[in-house]
């Protein structure tokens, strides 16, 4: 195996060049569609537009360089081809580009060829070139500028002019204006570049990648105008224009737009034979020799479903693969193809979800029995047992790696019976950790209880914390619990769950002052902390801008969750009208215990927050007094001590904070709550910005 060098690219960004693709092409379908327009296009010359559409990563540009390199390959009569990556900002900065990609001297040759037989002076060849342009301009500036573009002594002016300057001395006085609108007159620019290389029927092919990028926040109207004035000036200079973007694309386009617009081209993913041809093509052109190995056509097929059959997930995939399988001097294994994607897509492994499965169970008060034998030996153990008490019944939660085949969906299908034979008052919650197709998620929906749980770290702990509790109250509905049995089921529920917060605040404040013994602060290692919002008086000052950084995290965690307001408002000395009758509004809230748990949370996010802005404060007073070269470290510990200390915490559960402050009509005051969405990455982000303002010092 030639290990020295890797036949994939490590990015998988299709790059322009002169040479063409810098990568092998495997023709799918949307390579096919394409090049036959092309190659309809260079035959007839018959002018079209032809959208190409696909999001990121699959493969737009790359088909772009093709049909680039392929025109440039043929020869008389291509006048030129071009790509452009359409910038967000205006269509003078398009045309800027255009202009830059063809060079002054460029465009000089293409306006002495369409003069060609005309005497040369300024007012004749202007004469000619109006007659050229008359089918996508009616300002006879241009034919006057480009005229002038010949002349060495106003050869500059005139490419100023072009790029979208205002006009100098020499081309006011032979009558050229400056645009009144210079966005259309970018638009014409462009045509009357199309128009000179198309010249005596030569072919002209310009791709505009990224178009959303240009649309994207312009009003609606105007860019629709320029954008309708550009494919008809295309249209009637006989070019091919290629506009290139993401899937909604036409959706952010006018009727009389989309009218405008021939064929439409959608990428679509990789199969499995294009992905193994791929494979073969890149090591021929490395290494002289198409083979597949060291991958096999079982992990080839497995890396396809895996990525979706995106391309730059399956190159940078192969990259990979090709890389370890090198290193361990043997081929491509399915347990390589599934770290590979761990790494390269940020994934969470399985242990890493049974892990949250147990946090988000403990926080709900749930009783449960990890790895539980139901049945025979013979069968697998179900990852997490939540049995309804003093019943034959309960919950089992499955994990499982990615879905891909019917063969799984029918191991997974066999499972379920075996558990509803062992016992029949069961239901069933099946969470993927990798890749579930939609179709394949379908059938699973039916063999499950609820609709299989894809884990996402950002919504999984809600989604299986409320799956749980609504298949155990099927249960307890089909079970025919009495109402006590439940109400007691529930209050010890309640119970547990308050036991494990005080559980966790102990050790906490355990662990917390194990680090303030490290630094050398004026506590005793058995010493309490306040969770007061002040800092103690023995704590030192943080520098200004992280003191302001805890303010603002303090602040935006007060006004989320609206307390201190609210008993204020309740304890307030009244005369005449009162605002808020023993505190009515508090205790409505106080009803809800999903309020009163989110309330402890908050509290207990409030504490840590405290005690990491005291850590950090000791820290920076002996850090200031007698630096050392482990400071650093001591405070990357401090950082990543609060990131996994509040990763325990269910911050999920102050949504109903944030949901109810707008509710109550909070979003009218001049302290409004902020949204959940907003205050979340403020205690997410608050480590590493203290640790940026800290390093940054």
């Amino acid at each position: 195996m030639d290990g020295a060098v890797n036949p994939f690219s490590p990015t998988a960004v299709a790059r322009v060049s002169e040479d063409g693709v810098t990568g092998p092409t495997v023709v799918t379908a949307a390579i096919r569609d394409a090049v036959g327009h092309l190659e309809n296009y260079l035959r007839t010359g018959e002018s079209v537009t032809v959208a190409v559409l696909g999001d990121y990563g699959t493969g737009k540009t790359h088909l772009a360089v093709e049909l680039l390199a392929r025109t440039r390959a043929a020869g008389e009569p291509v006048g030129g081809a071009i790509y452009l990556d359409a910038p967000a900002d205006t269509f003078r900065a398009v045309s800027r580009q255009l202009l830059g990609r063809l060079s002054r001297e460029a465009v000089r040759a293409l306006v002495r060829q369409a003069t060609d037989g005309i005497e040369p002076a300024a007012g004749a060849r202007a004469e000619r070139l109006r007659e050229e342009l008359a089918g996508v301009t009616a300002d006879p500036s241009f034919g006057i500028v480009l005229a002038m573009l010949l002349e060495p002594v106003t050869e500059a002016a005139a490419w100023d002019w072009l790029t979208g300057y205002p006009p100098g001395p020499e081309l006011v006085a032979a009558g050229v204006t400056a645009p009144t609108d210079v966005e259309a007159a970018a638009v014409e620019t462009m045509a009357v570049l199309a128009v000179l290389h198309a010249h005596r029927r030569r072919r002209f092919v310009l791709v505009l990648d990224e178009l959303h990028n240009l649309l994207a926040g312009r009003p609606g109207d105007e860019a629709m105008a320029r954008l309708a004035g550009l494919i008809g000036a295309f249209a009637s200079s006989g070019a091919l224009l290629v506009l290139s973007g993401l899937p909604d694309l036409l959706h952010l386009l006018s009727p009389e737009v989309r009218q405008r617009i021939g064929p439409i081209v959608r990428m679509s993913a990789l199969s499995v034979p294009d992905v193994e041809e791929f494979i073969r093509r890149s090591q021929a052109r490395t290494f002289g020799q198409a083979r597949l190995t060291p991958f096999t056509p079982e992990t080839v097929d497995y890396l396809t479903n895996l990525a979706d059959g995106v391309p730059r997930r399956v190159i940078r995939l192969c990259y990979d693969l090709y890389q370890r399988a090198t290193q361990a001097g043997t081929p491509v294994t399915h347990v390589m193809v599934r770290e590979a994607v761990r790494v390269q897509f940020d994934l969470a492994s399985r242990q890493d979800v049974a892990a949250t499965v147990r946090r988000v169970l403990t926080q709900d008060g749930w009783t449960y029995q990890r790895d539980h034998l139901l049945g025979s030996v013979r069968d697998l153990p179900v990852d997490f047992w939540i049995p309804l008490d003093e019943q034959d019944a309960g919950c089992g939660v499955l994990l499982s790696e990615s879905v891909l085949k019917a063969e799984e969906v029918d191991e997974l299908h066999r499972r379920v019976v075996a558990i509803r034979a062992t016992v029949p008052d069961s239901e069933a919650i099946l969470v993927v950790v990798g890749h579930l197709p939609p179709e394949l998620a379908a059938e699973l929906a039916a063999s499950f209880s609820v609709e299989p749980i894809v884990y996402d770290p950002q919504t999984f702990a809600e989604d299986l914390s409320g799956s749980v509790k609504a298949s155990m109250r099927r249960l307890e509905q089909a079970v025919g619990a009495d109402a006590m049995t439940s109400v007691r089921q529930r209050v010890e529920r309640i119970h547990r769950q308050q036991s494990n917060t005080q559980r966790s605040i102990e050790q906490l404040s355990y662990q917390l002052a194990e680090l303030r013994g490290e630094l050398g602060g004026s506590r005793s290692a058995g010493a309490g902390f306040d969770p007061g919002p002040a800092t103690a008086p023995d704590t030192p000052e943080l520098p200004g801008r992280v003191a302001q950084v805890f303010v603002e995290v303090m602040g935006a965690l007060d006004q989320l969750t609206g307390v201190d307001r609210q008993l204020s408002d309740a304890f307030a000395p009244r005369r005449g009208a009162i605002a808020d009758e023993g505190g009515a509004s508090l205790r409505a809230r106080l009803r809800s215990r999903d309020v009163q748990r989110a309330l402890g949370t908050s509290m207990m996010l409030r504490r840590l927050i405290v005690a990491f802005r005291d850590g950090v404060a000791q820290w920076y007073d002996s850090h200031r007094r007698d630096p050392q070269a482990t400071d650093p470290e001591a405070l990357d510990r401090l950082c990543d001590t609060y990131d996994g200390l509040a990763e325990y915490l269910p911050l999920f559960q102050l949504d109903v904070l944030g949901d109810r402050s707008e509710a109550d009509g909070a979003a009218d005051q001049p302290d409004r709550s902020p949204r959940w969405s907003e205050a979340r990455s403020l205690f997410d982000g608050l480590s590493g910005r203290v640790r940026q303002l800290m390093v940054a010092r």
